[in-house]
């Protein structure tokens, strides 16, 4: 549990500027869910198997941006509504995350919020095979894996969730803020790849 006055005033408020990249610019919401004062745990989604684009795979709700949105959080917003069937209202945005480059040739914009709902989702089933809510005891307890990245530097994490695998650039965003603004010191099991397609590490052939 992480009260909200440890990162809150450290939050970036500049929601208009839009990243100078070259890459496709995406906004998503990184929800937080807890008591007033407390942040219990992350709302994610499992993305449906049916899309073309990352299925199955464990993200936060969000999307890439459209011409008609008038700057990164708009789209997020958006696609929270459009993904998890309830209002952005529900939502109280704390702030902007530091923006994550993808080897996909992607710039991803977190906006840290507060859902202030009661967690009763009509998710578009469409996009969206469940909802999960990871607390943040999870993460501090399931096993953590990093395999590293061939002819590179760059390590790729993995949290086995049991009931699914938490990888990639929504991995990369959580453990980034974890260790920003908790005491989260993990040492991840080095391992090594044992698929040759993403996510390249399958916990329970280990």
């Amino acid at each position: 549990m992480l009260p909200y006055e440890s990162f809150v005033k450290k939050l970036s408020r500049d929601f208009d500027e839009i990243p100078d990249t070259s890459e496709v610019k995406s906004g998503v919401i990184f929800p937080l869910y807890g008591s007033k004062d407390i942040a219990e745990g992350i709302i994610l989604t499992e993305r449906s198997k049916n899309l073309k684009s990352h299925p199955g795979q464990i993200s936060f709700p969000g999307g890439v941006k459209e011409k008609e949105d008038s700057n990164l959080l708009v789209t997020a917003l958006r696609e929270w509504e459009e993904e998890m069937g309830v209002q952005s209202s529900t939502l109280n945005v704390l702030g902007k995350l530091e923006g994550l480059h993808t080897r996909t040739g992607f710039h991803i914009t977190p906006f840290l919020a507060t859902y202030e709902g009661d967690l009763s989702f009509q998710h578009n089933t469409e996009e969206v095979e469940r909802v999960i809510l990871l607390s943040f005891s999870d993460l501090w307890t399931k096993p953590f894996y990093a395999i590293q990245v061939p002819g590179r530097e760059h390590f790729a994490y993995y949290f086995d969730l049991g009931d699914g695998l938490l990888w990639g650039a929504t991995c990369e965003m959580i453990l980034r803020f974890l260790r920003a603004h908790s005491s989260f010191d993990r040492t991840p099991l080095l391992v090594k790849p044992n698929l040759v397609v993403p996510p390249f590490l399958d916990p329970k052939s280990l």
